[in-house]
């Protein structure tokens, strides 16, 4: 049987294609090598492992993931999961790869990445050959949720947002005391960032709103896009900011000169048949 996995940081796809075609999902907990301890990576791995896939069957294993940026950390990875899954053949890839192939499968693309974080990168129908760099949610991640959060906080408070909408984040409990302890002092910033989504969901047609949008996805397309894009190879988004903005989106990338954009904002499926098309 084959396996694939399609892991954030919080949480993972998992499917399991059987020898008859037929296919079984499951959900699972992310496993991110960049924010588990090495030595705390095998038992993180163990416990996120969904209970109803049965190791010893598997054959074939192909992981993307979230912070599967480096050899040294793909490889580490690889050997926690070959203990576990011992009879599979096993490869770990970038969440990156992951989303090109599932855009695109074998043809070239611009591959968007906009969930928690952001990412941007150029595939040639096999693999990755560039990307932009990734400043994460302190610096970087424009147009990712952590990002929509930033400059949501920024502007309620500065006094830049109108006057219902800075009172329902104050009815949500939202102060400056609060923030300040869940940016500075929690384990999870970047959560409690990117958990203003779908306050901005809920107002996403208030021009404020929808002005502060696309002003962190014009940023995406200056910083990251436009250093990657040729006028011939297509544009496709992978995550839940992309999908549940797009209309958005599109209009921000049809000022950027992008007319067409594909949308997806779960990969597992197209990763599947990407790797049912190779035999």
């Amino acid at each position: 049987m084959i396996l694939v996995v399609d892991s954030g940081a919080t949480k993972a796809d998992w499917r399991l294609i059987l020898p008859n075609g037929g296919q079984h999902s499951y959900a699972g907990g992310g496993i991110n090598p960049y924010h588990i301890l090495p030595e705390k990576l095998a038992a993180a791995v163990e416990e996120r492992i969904p209970s109803e896939i049965v190791p010893a069957e598997v054959l074939h294993l192909y992981f993307y993931g979230a912070g599967c940026t480096s050899e040294h950390s793909n490889e580490l990875l690889a050997e926690v999961l070959s203990r576990k899954f011992s009879n599979a053949k096993i490869q770990v890839a970038s969440d990156a790869l992951g989303a090109a192939r599932a855009l695109f499968g074998k043809k070239s693309g611009v591959a968007a990445i906009l969930g928690t974080g952001s990412a941007c990168c150029l595939y040639n129908g096999e693999q990755l050959v560039a990307s932009t760099t990734s400043l994460g949610y302190m610096f970087g991640d424009e147009g990712s949720a952590t990002d929509l959060g930033k400059r949501l906080l920024r502007a309620f408070f500065y006094g830049q947002l109108p006057e219902h909408l800075s009172k329902q984040l104050q009815q949500k409990g939202v102060s400056r005391d609060s923030m300040l302890r869940e940016v500075y002092h929690s384990q999870r910033p970047a959560a409690y960032l990117s958990g203003f989504v779908d306050f901005l969901l809920e107002n996403k047609e208030e021009k404020a709103i929808r002005d502060l949008i696309s002003s962190s996805f014009s940023d995406f397309f200056t910083n990251h896009v436009e250093r990657l894009r040729q006028p011939h190879l297509p544009l496709g988004t992978v995550g839940s900011v992309a999908s549940l903005f797009s209309d958005i989106f599109l209009a921000t990338a049809q000022e950027h000169g992008v007319q067409e954009v594909d949308f997806l904002q779960y990969p597992i499926g197209r990763l599947v048949a990407y790797h049912n098309s190779l035999g």
